[in-house]
C-alpha cells in the first residue's frame, strides 16, 4: 500500500516538474499513469514480480522501467535529476491558486523554491506586485499557504491504517510479543494521523526491540531502548513502539490513547475522587495502593466512568456521558447496509464499470448500492444531461432484473449552481430514486451569500442529501464559512440528510459538524464518492468519521433496509 503511494506521489512530482519546464504532452503521461496505479486493486509489488507492469492501463515501457526503479530502491534518478533541475519543493504546488505556471514565475522572478520563501515573499508584499498576481491573487495565496502548513506532518488515515496494520501483525508473527496495540491518534480513528503508536508487552524485551529494529521496512532507527524505541519507515512514517509490565498495560493503552485534552479532565477527576492516575496505574492517593492498571475498562470503572470508546475521546463530554452512563451505542460496520455516492464510468472522471460496481457491492454484502453519477455542467465535469437521466434509469432498472439480494438505485450528484439552481430539471431529479447535490464552484462566496445558496440547495423538494457539505479539501482548501445553525435547522425541518463524504481527501462532514448534527436531529448519510474500485473500500473510513461524531446506527441512512430507504426517499419531505 505504501509502495504504491511512495510511486503515485513520485509519477505526479515528476508530471509538475515537466510541467513548470513547459514540456508538452509528457505530464499527462504521467499524470494518467499516476491515476491508473493508484486504483489498483492488485498489490503493486506482485503486479512487479509478475513481469505485468505493462499491462497496467496508460503504463508503457518507459513507465514501467521507472515504476520497477522506485520499487527497488524507493527512489527514481530521473526525478532526483528533475528535482536538481527545478529545485522547487513539491508542497509549493499545493498551495491553492499556485500551479506550474505561477510557481515557475515566483521562482524565476522572485527565487521562491519553498513554502518558507513563499510566506516570507507575502509579507513582503513582492508576489502582488508580479504581473498576473495582484492583491486579490495574493490573499487567495496566501489562505492556501496556511492550509499545506497545516496539513504537514500528518499523514491520511487511509495511508496509515493498512502500512501499519501490516508491520504490528510482523510484530506478532515474530512470536516475540504477547500483545500489541495501536494507541495515539490511530486508535482514535482521526483522519490525520502523525506518528504512529505501539504498545504491548514482551518477555525478552531486548529482543523483541532488536526486532522491530531490524526490519526491511525499517529506513532510520531513531531510538532504542527497552521500554521505547522509534523507528522511520522507508516511506517516511515514523512508528514508536514501548513495552510496558503486564500490570500497566491498561492504564498505558489509556494514557497514551490520548487525546491529550481527554487525559487532562480524567486526571482531574481521578484527584477529585481522592486517587492519582498515570501510565503506570490508578492509585489510591492516602495509600498510594494500586486499584487498577492491568485492563483499560477497571481505570474506568474505578472511576465510576463506563468504558468509553477511543473514538470518543475528544474532550466534548464523554466523560460526563460516562459518567451518566449516556454514551452512545456506536455504530458499526456490521450495521452499514449500503453505500449512497458511488460513480461509475458514465461519470467522465469515473472509472467503473457498472458490472464491476455490481460485483463489489455484492462481495460487500450490500442490500443496495446508489450510482450517482455527475450532472454535466460545462466546464466544471461531464455526466448525465436531462437526456442521458431517461437512459441512466432504464441501464439500472435492466441492471436490476437480473439481481438477487441487491438493488441499485438510480441516482446522480447533481452541481449547484452559484444562484443554489441544480444543472437539472426538477422533471429529469424526480425520475432518479436519489439525489446527492455538491458544490463544485465557486468555493469562495462570503458566509451570508454561501448559506443562502445551500439553504436554497436544502429547500429544493427533490433533494435528498447535500454531498460533501463543507466542500473542503484537505492539504488544499479549507471548508465553506457558513452559518451552521440555519442550516441544520432546515435540514431537519426538510428532511434532508448532510453526507460524510468517506473519501481520505474530504472526510467531510469532520467529525465536531457530524456530532451537531447528531444533536440537532439531522440525517447523516455515508458516501465513498467512489471513482475507481479500491475507492469503495473507503466506506470504512466513513463509519470511522460517524464514530467519532458520536452517531448511533439510527443517525444514519445507511443502517436503514431497502424498504425504509425507499420509504424514506418517497416521502415528501425527504
Amino acid at each position: 500500500m505504501q509502495q504504491r503511494k511512495r510511486v503515485v506521489e513520485i509519477l505526479n512530482e515528476i508530471a509538475d516538474l515537466l510541467e513548470i519546464k513547459g514540456v508538452d504532452y509528457k505530464p499527462r503521461a504521467y499524470r494518467r499513469a499516476a491515476r491508473e496505479v493508484d486504483s489498483l486493486t492488485e498489490d503493486l509489488s506482485k503486479i512487479y514480480k509478475d513481469g505485468a507492469l505493462e499491462d497496467i492501463p496508460s503504463v508503457g515501457k518507459n513507465i514501467a522501467e521507472k515504476i520497477a526503479e522506485i520499487l527497488d530502491t524507493n527512489r527514481l534518478e530521473y526525478h532526483e535529476s528533475l528535482k536538481q533541475e527545478i529545485p522547487i519543493d513539491p508542497l509549493l504546488l499545493r498551495v491553492r491558486n499556485l500551479g506550474p505556471k505561477k510557481a515557475r514565475k515566483i521562482w524565476e522572478e522572485l527565487g521562491v523554491t519553498s513554502l518558507e520563501e513563499l510566506e516570507k515573499k507575502l509579507e513582503s508584499g513582492e508576489i502582488r506586485k508580479l504581473d498576473g498576481f495582484g492583491p486579490k491573487s495574493e490573499e487567495n495565496i496566501r489562505k492556501g499557504l496556511e492550509i499545506v502548513k497545516k496539513s504537514q506532518g500528518k499523514n491520511q488515515l487511509s495511508d496509515v491504517l493498512p502500512a501499519a496494520t501490516e508491520l504490528k501483525n510482523r510484530l506478532m508473527d515474530s512470536g516475540l510479543f504477547d500483545d500489541l496495540s495501536f494507541a495515539g491518534s490511530l486508535r482514535r480513528r482521526k483522519y490525520e494521523v502523525g506518528d504512529v503508536d505501539i504498545l504491548g508487552t514482551a518477555e525478552d524485551r531486548e529482543e523483541a526491540m532488536d526486532f522491530f529494529a531490524s526490519l526491511d521496512t525499517c529506513d532510520e532507527v531513531l531510538s532504542k531502548g527497552s521500554t521505547k524505541s522509534s523507528i522511520r519507515t522507508r516511506e517516511g512514517l515514523r512508528v514508536d513502539l514501548r513495552i510496558v509490565g503486564v500490570d500497566s498495560l491498561g492504564s498505558a493503552m489509556q494514557y497514551f490513547t490520548g487525546s491529550q485534552e481527554h487525559n487532562v479532565r480524567l486526571r482531574e477527576l481521578a484527584i477529585s475522587e481522592g486517587y492519582k492516575l498515570n501510565e503506570y496505574g490508578l492509585y489510591e492517593e492516602s495509600s498510594g495502593e494500586k486499584v487498577a492498571g492491568e485492563e483499560e475498562e477497571m481505570v474506568y470503572r474505578e472511576l465510576d466512568l463506563s468504558w468509553i470508546p477511543p473514538e470518543l475521546r475528544e474532550d466534548r463530554g464523554e466523560i460526563k456521558a460516562a459518567r451518566d452512563d449516556q454514551l452512545p451505542q456506536l455504530v458499526e460496520i456490521d450495521d452499514i447496509k449500503g453505500d449512497l455516492h458511488c460513480h461509475s464510468d458514465e461519470s467522465s472522471d469515473g472509472q467503473i464499470p457498472l458490472e464491476v460496481l455490481v460485483k463489489q457491492a455484492q462481495n460487500r454484502g450490500y442490500s443496495y448500492l446508489a450510482v450517482t453519477d455527475h450532472a454535466e455542467t460545462s466546464g466544471i465535469v461531464g455526466g448525465l444531461t436531462d437526456k442521458g437521466v431517461d437512459e441512466h434509469v432504464s441501464r439500472i432498472e435492466k441492471a436490476n432484473r437480473d439481481l438477487d439480494g441487491l438493488k441499485l438505485l438510480a441516482g446522480v450528484e447533481a452541481n449547484v449552481q452559484k444562484d443554489g439552481s441544480l444543472d437539472l430539471t426538477d422533471n429529469s431529479l424526480q425520475k432518479l430514486d436519489i439525489v446527492l447535490a455538491g458544490v463544485h464552484s465557486h468555493f469562495d462566496l462570503p458566509r451570508e451569500a454561501m448559506t443562502r445558496r445551500i439553504l436554497e440547495v436544502i429547500d429544493n423538494e427533490y433533494v435528498d442529501v447535500l454531498a460533501h457539505p463543507t466542500g473542503r479539501k484537505l492539504g488544499e482548501r479549507g471548508g465553506f464559512d457558513l452559518d451552521w445553525e440555519k442550516l441544520f435547522s432546515r435540514a431537519r425541518e426538510t428532511s434532508t440528510a448532510l453526507e460524510i463524504n468517506a473519501s481520505p481527501s474530504r472526510t467531510d462532514l469532520e467529525d465536531k459538524l457530524i456530532k451537531r448534527g447528531v444533536e440537532e436531529g439531522v440525517k447523516l448519510s455515508i458516501g465513498t464518492d467512489s471513482h475507481r474500485v479500491n475507492h469503495l473500500d473507503f466506506l470504512e473510513l466513513g463509519v470511522y468519521l460517524a464514530r467519532r461524531g458520536w452517531c448511533e446506527p439510527g443517525d444514519l441512512l445507511n443502517t436503514l433496509s431497502l424498504k425504509d430507504l425507499r420509504s424514506w426517499l418517497q416521502s415528501p419531505a425527504g
